[in-house]
């Protein structure tokens, strides 16, 4: 059996002559491991990262360097003892417990500015992990070049759930990163939850994994970053919270928030705090209305930073009839408006997904009805029906009509899907072909450099025997008596 951190780290010490740090070992005994990196001596870094490496136990793990005002930027200002041999050495066994590790719930690194070969390790070892469902890299991660690195591992990890990205000087241009992963998400989500749809099934949305909580705060994203926020959100059934304070948003910002809202009752939680530039406190409440509501529709809830699952009061209300994720992007990709009045069951089965489609092809569905027998329907049609829509004959031809469609929407859905899988397969392919020029790359270069490592000494030799001819040369114009000539040559 694999012994726990605390005893890990209490051997190190033992074999390397150092009294283990209490603070260290108190919270070692709960499987946490917390590193402030200011308060550590020299020689006290050995056996915490011999603790850290290949880790299969810990649960936690937060290294913190400086903690910063809220209102500035990480300048980089580490402890002496935290060097760069030091930092790539935390970095590394860091990775290598996120690799081993199955246990692991949450990674913090607070503070601690880290270089492009740093963040290489820590996002080889994100994607290897399976696990991890908090990333925190606040302030440790400077600009769109090294969210770049960071980026595909939080990208392919399913199984995160929130991340925070706060201080990390991320630009409105820099949100293309963001927008490019909430949509990578959502397409991974869709993918889960289709197969749910088919037979007029009604999915669980809420049990697929991915992102439910992005925090952003201190990032100059400004309303560009907004606009490209809120539109990745359109289609996003899934994210539950954005935290925004000091974005440099102004009232623009916000009503893009507001319209994206309209349309998406699934985010519960838009923290637009010390927002200097946001003035407009009708259009705060107006958010703060949407938000409630989606409060109330939404079972899951956020307290302290934490996700938990708040469970619904055993009350008798007439619930609406769930719809399918298909239906769903149907109803989105159609524009059709959202209504909050109260229809009868016919209504809002009939007006809420296929209404416009059924209305593109009306008349040849209407010209095949004529041509069809109409006294006989088919059985698996009317036994699909929507309820207390069966004894009237025109509302039954539509509903008719409209199953047929989506019918054909589906056998769509298979012909898009193995078009996907093929183009996947022509991606892999390519990049097995870049991979292998990167290799051949490689080997030139090396090749290269090894020739002319063996070029050097020849070339050196011949230097010195053409310097040892022209002395030569000199001492014979002397001894012929023109040494007033070699002076001249000399200077």
């Amino acid at each position: 059996m694999e012994m726990s951190s605390a005893e890990k780290y209490r051997t190190s010490c033992a074999a390397l002559g150092i009294t283990p740090n209490s603070f260290i070992v108190q919270r070692l005994e709960e499987e946490l491991l917390y590193i402030k990196a200011t308060k550590l001596q020299p020689e006290e870094w050995k056996p915490v990262i011999k603790c850290l490496e290949k880790n299969s136990m810990l649960l936690e793990v937060i290294v913190e360097a400086i903690i910063p005002p809220q209102s500035t930027f990480v300048k980089g200002t580490t402890s002496p003892s935290f060097t760069l041999a030091v930092k790539n050495q935390l970095i590394k066994s860091l990775a290598s417990c996120l690799k081993c590790s199955s246990v692991i719930k949450k990674l913090s690194i607070v503070c601690v500015p880290l270089k492009k070969t740093q963040l290489e390790y820590l996002s080889h070892g994100l994607s290897r992990n399976h696990s991890i469902e908090f990333l925190c890299l606040k302030g440790s991660v400077s600009g769109p070049q090294g969210f770049n690195e960071i980026f595909p591992a939080v990208r392919k990890s399913l199984n995160l759930t929130h991340v925070d990205f706060s201080l990390c000087k991320l630009s409105g241009e820099s949100c293309s990163l963001i927008g490019a992963l909430l949509r990578s998400q959502t397409l991974e989500r869709h993918t889960q939850t289709w197969k749910h749809t088919l037979r007029y099934n009604n999915p669980d949305i809420s049990t697929a994994n991915g992102l439910k909580r992005i925090t952003l705060n201190g990032n100059p994203i400004g309303d560009d970053g907004c606009e490209i926020i809120t539109t990745a959100l359109q289609d996003d059934y899934w994210i539950k919270g954005l935290d925004l304070q000091q974005c440099d948003i102004t009232n623009e910002g916000a009503k893009m928030f507001l319209m994206m809202l309209e349309d998406n009752a699934s985010i519960s939680v838009l923290d637009l705090r010390l927002n200097a530039k946001i003035t407009d406190d009708k259009l705060l409440n107006k958010v703060n209305e949407l938000l409630e509501r989606n409060r109330q529709l939404n079972t899951e809830h956020f307290d302290n930073g934490d996700l938990f699952v708040k469970a619904k009061k055993a009350v008798r209300t007439k619930k609406a009839p769930r719809r399918s994720i298909s239906n769903i992007n149907l109803r989105n990709s159609l524009n059709e408006s959202r209504t909050h009045k109260k229809m009868t069951l016919h209504e809002n089965y009939y007006n809420s997904v296929l209404k416009k489609s059924v209305a593109k092809n009306i008349e040849h569905m209407n010209d095949m009805s004529q041509k069809s027998d109409k006294d006989k329907f088919s059985p698996i049609l009317i036994h699909h029906l929507p309820p207390k829509t069966r004894g009237s004959s025109t509302k039954c031809n539509e509903e008719r009509q409209m199953f047929a469609m989506l019918d054909e929407l589906k056998d769509d859905l298979e012909v898009y899907k193995k078009e996907l899988y093929l183009e996947k397969e022509k991606t892999k392919n390519l990049e097995k072909k870049l991979n292998s020029l990167e290799r051949e790359n490689m080997f030139l270069k090396s090749q290269h450099h090894e020739q002319s490592r063996e070029l050097e000494p020849e070339l050196l030799e011949t230097i010195e025997t053409s310097f040892s001819q022209f002395h030569n040369f000199l001492d014979m114009l002397k001894q012929a008596g023109y040494g007033d000539l070699c002076q001249l040559m000399n200077k």
